[in-house]
């Protein structure tokens, strides 16, 4: 059986990822939007960081890039008077992204049973295949094994 504490902590950060879904970078990056914000110059903000003003241009390029090193955006963060928040965000939600999974490996794991049995000329109706399916993908989540993110050629 799943860990009852495994299937709470997804629903808990379910819940405290959900305000973040809105959320994506600026095209300018949050260093330059936030220093444009503060009214701060490169040169000030440079001075702030104790770096030269070109290695602050440098990381707000590799900021828009998607390069920048986090250390380096939490020093910038800092020398603003803010903090980084560092989050991966699921598309939908961690709990639609198991029970897809579930769904994705009992249709696998049933595709060759569905064959072998096709070849014995005992072929299942669409309604008996996903209903197999279905309990398949059941099982997979009520056991909450890695045999989830198993993948079979």
């Amino acid at each position: 059986m799943a860990n009852f504490t495994t299937r709470l902590r997804r629903r808990q950060l379910d819940q405290s990822l959900a305000p973040f879904k809105g959320i994506s970078r600026p095209f300018k990056g949050y260093v330059r939007e936030i220093r444009d914000a503060l009214e701060m110059t490169s040169r000030q903000l440079a001075e702030r960081m104790g770096v030269s003003q070109s290695t602050v241009m440098d990381v707000e390029e590799s900021e828009r890039r998607g390069t920048v090193n986090i250390k380096t955006l939490e020093r910038a963060a800092a020398a603003m008077g803010c903090r980084v928040v560092y989050a991966l965000v699921p598309e939908t939600s961690l709990e639609a992204l198991v029970t897809q999974q579930a769904q994705r490996r009992a249709k696998q794991l049933s595709a060759t049973v569905f064959r072998s049995m096709a070849l014995e000329k005992q072929q299942t109706s669409s309604s008996d295949s996903d209903d197999l399916i279905a309990e398949l993908a059941a099982d997979i989540l009520r056991k909450g094994t890695s045999e989830l993110w198993k993948h079979e050629q």
